[in-house]
């Protein structure tokens, strides 16, 4: 009877320990990634007055449907985190959800079924109509990022609904589900008789120019990545002179930048006003950024907030920036926001508008790879 007992504690120890098969995390990415597209594609070309258009009093907006869904997307993955996975396995609940997918699918997108969302997740106008597509992608990258990732055991805990039981796993596509149901409650929306008829022009990337910014993404990575190779730690730590940053402060920089600027694409540059004079300065300028950016015979002063403070170890820095790369590198490949409306300021480069901002970030890790490569080429570089 005591092996048997130990036999069963082992078994339980295992199961606990088990993860999402790959084809359980590849459903659910696909799933998140086509929900995605479908939300951002209904909110496309909007004016303001379409926007905030309400059928009745007690009928959501536009504007409010998409706050609820970006509101809901993190609450939903907190639920999962600090609730479903906190709480003991409960064999009954796990029981009724085993082998319902589908059926959680099915049920969170149908509207013939109305339910009433909690206080918390109601729209507050937390967002505007250029910053919320911004905040929901963030949001939606990190569920992905989640799903394909965990190695939470999601399928051995569960909570039970009005619905019905569903375990974490599961919780993730009723949380992908639950956004495509409310992006056919803006195309309903959209499709009343009485939803304003005039329409902004809409002007998102085209092919060409996301595949010029990837192209040099990628590049300008490869570059980086290639320059801090094979160095020991005197030479990532070599100063050439007092007021000259090392490897170690150039490559913090370039990290620390690439997070910052994409930041403030998001959620400042978009969420500003149209400004047409600083458009008109901006407009044709791709190329001047690409060429001036790296051309180290100017020299500028890094802002305080980019500055190198220690934030990471040699060891830690490639992996940090190419995850801050490889989220540049997929809003521009994804993005609907129209970059090519919103400018701001450059203290050097006058105006830029949201592309040539993207294109700026790519050049200046290309300047300071050069930096770099610099303080490589010094007498008094480490031999080892």
């Amino acid at each position: 009877m005591k092996r048997i007992r130990t036999l069963a504690l082992l078994l339980a120890g295992a199961c606990s320990a088990a993860t999402l098969t790959e084809a359980e995390r590849d459903k659910a990415v696909r799933h998140l990634t086509q929900t995605r597209e479908l939300f951002l594609a209904s909110l496309q070309g909007l004016t303001p007055e379409q926007w905030s258009f309400k059928p009745g009093p007690d009928v959501w907006s536009v504007a409010e449907v998409a706050e609820h869904i970006t509101v809901s997307e993190a609450a939903i993955v907190e639920l999962i985190q600090k609730k479903i996975l906190a709480a003991p396995a409960d064999p009954a609940l796990l029981e009724k959800a085993r082998g319902k997918d589908d059926e959680v699918i099915a049920r969170t997108l149908d509207r013939t079924k109305k339910g009433k969302a909690p206080e918390m997740l109601h729209p507050k106008a937390r967002w505007t109509q250029q910053s919320l597509p911004g905040e929901f992608n963030l949001r939606r990258d990190r569920s992905i990022e989640y799903a394909r990732t965990t190695q939470e055991n999601l399928r051995n805990h569960a909570m039970g609904t009005a619905a019905g039981a569903m375990d974490g796993y599961q919780t993730i596509l009723m949380m992908s589900a639950h956004s495509q149901r409310h992006t056919a409650q803006i195309e309903e929306v959209k499709a009343r008789a009485d939803f304003p008829k005039s329409r902004l022009r809409s002007r998102t990337l085209t092919p060409d120019e996301r595949d010029r910014a990837i192209t040099h993404l990628n590049n300008t990575r490869r570059a980086f990545l290639a320059s801090m190779e094979g160095l020991s730690p005197a030479q990532w730590s070599f100063k050439p002179g007092p007021e000259v940053w090392s490897v170690a402060e150039v490559a913090e920089h370039i990290t620390v930048s690439e997070g910052a600027i994409l930041e403030m694409v998001q959620k400042k540059l978009m969420a500003g006003p149209v400004d047409p004079a600083l458009l008109a300065q901006a407009r044709g300028r791709d190329d001047e950024v690409l060429q001036k950016v790296p051309d180290r015979s100017a020299r500028f002063q890094a802002p305080e907030f980019l500055r190198p403070q220690a934030r990471w170890t040699q060891a830690e820095i490639p992996a940090e920036f190419n995850l801050r790369r490889d989220r540049t590198a997929e809003y521009i490949g994804a993005t609907q926001d129209d970059l090519r409306s919103h400018a701001a300021p450059h203290a050097v480069l006058k105006a830029l508008d949201g592309y040539q901002w993207i294109l700026l970030l790519s050049a200046h890790s290309q300047r300071h790879t050069a930096q770099l490569d610099e303080v490589k080429a010094h007498a008094g570089f480490p031999k080892r």
